[in-house]
């Protein structure tokens, strides 16, 4: 067979896909400014002027990326984020809400309930945005940090807890706590799960007896990941204490983690901005925090700090329309990556440092404040 003469053309690379960006809520002035911060990253932005404006978008076109101004989830409209949820799926991209400093708690709350990932705060900054398509590129976080992070955490399995509400909240506060949950109705279905996803457990939990052999397994299979991994059994007839079992899953696991007083935490929602000290100062980032406790904050981001990284920390206090400056350390952090089955927070869990007296009675009322009926 004969060819053509002259250069031989070189085989096309891969064509990476343009990141998609898709813009819940009626044009504003902070809109604009999210069209500004969109322009030098090189994707495709669209816009549509509501929660069900957004529903029949996403039935034609996959954004990697879904940014919903915080005035869509006023006035009830919390069930058209949930029925987005469901239409994006469990592996779909990720929520953000796009908030103001004076947006109020009670719909940072709605969005909390309804699974909002993260959160950027107005005026929107070129650099926030890129770091988050960067990691939804694969770009962002190296597969070895990923590994490193979660060899930092914990992976349990709650067999016969549907989710992290089960057990009077048992599987929230771990979560909190930053370990990845494997819930299951039963333990044989539990193992299954661990099987499939060839990661050994390091505790399991159960109200059914001691963990069993699944059935339609081999045990060739479940036995070598089950094999010597310490397990709970709760009581079936008594209540579930989830804050007096904390501390008697941590000895089990070898993990000190008092100093958070997870135990202690409320539901606190608010704009956070974090920053880590680099050689040009700190560069800010923000998220929403969902949970307070006396000794730290859990924090709701897709780009968290480095698990160990000090942090100084602005915590926006709508209600009393005030900031709180603090330090605080990562204890643990969760950045964006796929899930694969296991339940966990994207963000971090951070530990309070160096707060004074009066820093700690204004945390002290408020965690107080926020348990008041």
């Amino acid at each position: 067979m004969m060819t053509a003469p002259g250069r031989v053309r070189p085989s096309p690379g891969r064509v990476e896909a343009t990141p998609r960006v898709l813009c819940v809520g009626a044009t504003s002035e902070s809109w604009l400014a999210l069209s500004r911060a969109l322009r030098p990253l090189r994707c495709v932005s669209s816009q549509v002027p509501s929660l069900e404006s957004a529903f029949l978008e996403v039935q034609h076109t996959r954004p990697s990326l879904v940014l919903v101004h915080w005035r869509q989830l006023v006035a009830g409209a919390g069930m058209g984020l949930r029925a987005l949820k469901l239409r994006l799926g469990l592996d779909g991209p990720p929520v953000v809400l796009v908030a103001e400093p004076e947006t109020p708690a009670e719909v940072l709350e709605v969005g909390d309930a309804e699974g909002v990932e993260d959160c950027l705060l107005s005026p929107l900054r070129t650099h926030e945005l890129r770091a988050r398509l960067a990691l939804l590129a694969g770009e962002g976080v190296p597969a070895a940090q990923v590994r490193a992070s979660r060899a930092r955490s914990r992976l349990l399995l709650l067999a016969g807890a549907s989710g992290p509400l089960a057990w009077s909240g048992l599987g929230a506060l771990l979560e909190a706590c930053g370990h990845r949950i494997l819930y299951s109705a039963t333990v044989g279905g539990g193992a299954a799960r661990v099987a499939e996803h060839g990661e050994r457990p390091d505790l399991v939990l159960s109200r059914e007896g001691a963990p069993g052999m699944p059935r339609g397994l081999p045990s060739s299979r479940i036995q070598p990941l089950l094999a010597g991994v310490p397990s709970l059994t709760l009581d079936a007839a008594a209540p579930v204490r989830p804050a007096s079992l904390l501390s008697r899953i941590h000895a089990l696991l070898g993990r000190e983690e008092a100093s958070l007083r997870a135990e202690a935490r409320v539901r606190f929602c608010c704009p956070v901005s974090f920053g880590e000290a680099g050689p040009r100062g700190a560069e800010w980032r923000s998220g929403v925090s969902s949970a307070l406790s006396p000794g730290g904050l859990l924090v709701r981001t897709l780009v968290p700090a480095k698990a160990g990284t000090a942090v100084a920390l602005h915590i926006l206090l709508p209600t009393l329309g005030e900031r709180l400056e603090t330090h605080g350390v990562v204890a643990w952090a969760h950045a964006y990556a796929p899930r694969g089955g296991v339940s966990h927070p994207y963000g971090m869990g951070v530990r309070f440092l160096g707060m004074g007296p009066p820093r700690l009675m204004q945390l002290r009322q408020l965690c107080q404040a926020e348990v008041r009926p």
